[in-house]
């Protein structure tokens, strides 16, 4: 009988699954991801402030992990240089239909949702102007940050 290794565990890249859970699979990196998709969070504070209480050891590893898997890239602040703040990179930004479609599956599951009653109904009646919308916010947030070197 031959028993596991650690260098005989599957890598995580090939099946679509496994990588897609290796990037943003667990739950604090999905939901900073939404914080930087979906309500404009850059900055350390910002994602610090949410209010799902992530603690600062668990948010500077997540950081650096959406850093190191292209989901992010991380600059320093040229007004503050003790500032640092994320923008999404493109890889990041193609999940918004994919995050778009499962936040308007939870409004049909979960009875305690807090999304207003028009969000669903606007994603299934117009899902390209919708997408296009968070797009255009996604771009006026980075347009209003200060220069940042990487």
């Amino acid at each position: 009988m031959r028993f596991m290794t650690k260098t005989d565990k599957t890598l995580w890249n090939g099946c679509p699954v496994r990588y897609a859970a290796g990037v943003f699979g667990d739950k604090w990196s999905f939901v900073l991801l939404r914080d930087v998709l979906l309500h404009g969070k850059r900055y350390y504070g910002d994602f610090q402030a949410s209010e799902e209480g992530i603690s600062t050891n668990i948010l500077a590893k997540r950081l650096a992990h959406l850093v190191e898997t292209g989901m992010l890239t991380r600059h320093v602040d040229s007004t503050s240089r003790n500032k640092v703040f994320y923008r999404p990179t493109v890889k990041a930004r193609a999940l918004i239909p994919a995050l778009l479609g499962m936040m308007v599956w939870s409004t049909e599951y979960d009875a305690s949702t807090q999304a207003p009653e028009s969000f669903a109904a606007a994603f299934r009646s117009d899902p390209k102007g919708t997408i296009a919308w968070y797009e255009a916010e996604i771009d006026k947030v980075n347009a209003d940050l200060p220069a940042g070197e990487a």
